[in-house]
């Protein structure tokens, strides 16, 4: 009778009001802050390593003591992360034992508490950065929206989407993805614990992270796992690898590995630092002539089961669960990638390789639709032309296809605001610009974890941000239904075609005032819905 006592109390507070947690798997100590109770570094798998490598992910094993959760995780193994990106989204240390939780929960949280849940899938083109990186804290998204925040760690690049071929002892890749949904069932069988309500699940993503938030749309077997989905810069354009395309890339990798194409033992000797060099190289030999698939050369392929199809075209044809979704993106996307891609201004020439080397078939119209106008860099005009394509065109496709397949609680924003601190670190061609990613420090509120300050009307953007976001995962809808006890906020309209005028709106996120938009960059999009969104 005492142990089950001792089992039903989920929550309680020992040694100076220290959260201890009881999960299915055994104990849990976080710590406690000034605004939340945190718990770091929390299994909710085993360690995918050894015969794991290369395997769907299985349970932890049951621990008898009290785990310790009180400090961050390594990342996911990870190659030169911080040459690539920003400030403060890099691990500091990386461990092929990397499936790990972070969770967040406002003081006074216990197991009656049934607050809404919003489980963050990062970004990072599938190769990098971290859950436990500072970008991703979660604490202030968790105490001002008053909700439980859950980010997940999972295998990137060859460690996590490896193909070898299809057979019982190959490497079939997809292993990130199936990572992300054992967290969602580790989380719907576990949140409750911790104060939140397994029936009231938000799954929401950045980047890389939207586009997996897009695959579990997709996916019968996520579906039951989360409720609402909100999607941050997806970039819908860039295709996901073929099967043959697959094979061919991991191929290259086990002969820079010296090993045989389909040698999994000879491939798990390896050690998960030759792997993520060998990974690094093995991007210069992409394997298709796709000239997008330079912007993501590892990462999920078109397995049919896992994932269901290329994400537009499993768009047009409604492989997706109908459930509220929020979605968006950066006014300028790809700043960051043209500017990375060519280091130095280029001519008009080059400009006119690069849209033939993506749009073959339609050069003329493009060319037509986005002219050469600054004689001495293109990269700009070339930035324009490829955020539309792939990013806020694409995204506003979908999102009608969402509405055509009968999604009637969609909300779609534009985010346009140049953050004032220097958070980008040596990229400095996006300083002043809003390039991918602009909007995360406003969603979690965290770049004082970087040093850097907030202006008044950042921090009220970033307020507004956080009110809509919680709002939305606690009711499916951003402003929130009548007495919810949500935050009050200024009107967000669903997007829709039943409106006065035909108008299709925006939440338009800038400073010092965000508005609703009709018709954000319509033109512009209507010429890509004619054109088609096909490479």
């Amino acid at each position: 009778m005492l142990r089950l006592v001792i089992l039903s109390v989920c929550l309680v507070h020992l040694s100076g009001a220290i959260p201890v947690v009881h999960t299915k798997f055994g104990r849990l100590q976080g710590v406690e802050t000034s605004t939340n109770y945190a718990y770091y570094g929390v299994p909710y798998a085993a360690p995918p390593v050894g015969s794991l490598r290369w395997a769907p992910p299985q349970d932890p094993a049951q621990w008898s003591s009290v785990y310790s959760a009180t400090s961050m995780k390594p990342g996911c193994p990870q190659y030169k992360c911080d040459d690539f990106n920003p400030p403060l989204v890099c691990p500091k240390d990386v461990s092929e034992d990397c499936l790990y939780l972070n969770i967040w929960a406002p003081l006074g949280t216990n197991s009656t508490s049934s607050l809404a849940v919003m489980v963050y899938i990062h970004g990072g083109n599938f190769v990098h950065m971290s859950g436990g990186s500072l970008l991703y804290d979660g604490s202030i998204l968790s105490q001002k929206g008053d909700v439980i925040v859950v980010n997940v760690d999972y295998r990137l690049g060859a460690l996590g989407f490896l193909v070898t071929g299809t057979g019982d002892v190959d490497a079939v890749g997809n292993y990130g993805i199936l990572d992300q949904r054992h967290a969602l069932k580790w989380v719907n069988e576990n949140i409750k614990a911790f104060g939140g309500d397994p029936g009231r699940v938000t799954l929401f993503g950045q980047s890389a992270g939207a586009q997996s938030s897009m695959i579990h749309l997709a996916s019968e077997e996520s579906s039951a796992l989360f409720h609402n989905a909100i999607i941050e810069s997806s970039p819908f354009s860039i295709p996901y690898k073929t099967y043959a395309e697959a094979i061919l890339l991991g191929a290259h990798l086990a002969s820079l590995l010296n090993c045989t194409a389909r040698d999994i033992n000879c491939l798990r000797q390896k050690t998960s630092v030759d792997i993520v060099q060998a990974q690094f190289i093995s991007r210069s030999k992409l394997s298709s002539l796709k000239y997008l698939e330079d912007f993501e050369p590892w990462g999920p392929w078109v397995d049919g089961i896992t994932v269901k199809a290329e994400p537009i075209t499993a768009m047009d044809k409604g492989f997706f669960q109908k459930k509220p979704v929020m979605i968006g993106t950066t006014s300028e996307e790809t700043r960051m990638y043209i500017y990375q891609a060519w280091d130095k201004p280029i001519d008009t020439v080059v400009y006119t390789a690069a849209i033939l080397a993506s749009h073959p078939n339609h050069v003329v119209e493009i060319m037509y639709e986005y002219p050469p106008d600054e004689p001495q860099d293109q990269r700009n005009n070339l930035a324009v032309l490829a955020t539309d394509f792939i990013f806020g065109c694409a995204t506003r496709h979908v999102t009608r296809e969402m509405l055509d397949y009968g999604v009637s609680d969609v909300w779609l924003y534009i985010y346009d605001h140049a953050f004032s601190f220097p958070g980008w670190g040596n990229m400095t061609f996006c300083q002043g610009h809003v390039c991918h990613g602009s909007e995360v420090p406003f969603v979690f509120q965290s770049a004082g974890r970087g040093g850097f300050k907030y202006t008044p009307d950042e921090l009220a953007l970033s307020d507004l941000i956080i009110s809509y976001w919680s709002n939305f995962a606690k009711t499916g809808d951003p402003v929130g239904m009548p007495a919810s006890g949500v935050k009050v906020v200024p009107d967000w309209p669903r997007y829709h075609a039943e409106i006065q005028a035909q108008q299709w709106p925006y939440q338009h996120f800038k400073t010092p005032k965000s508005y609703v938009d009709p018709n954000y960059n319509a033109p512009y999009c209507d010429f890509w819905d004619k054109v088609g969104y096909d490479n």
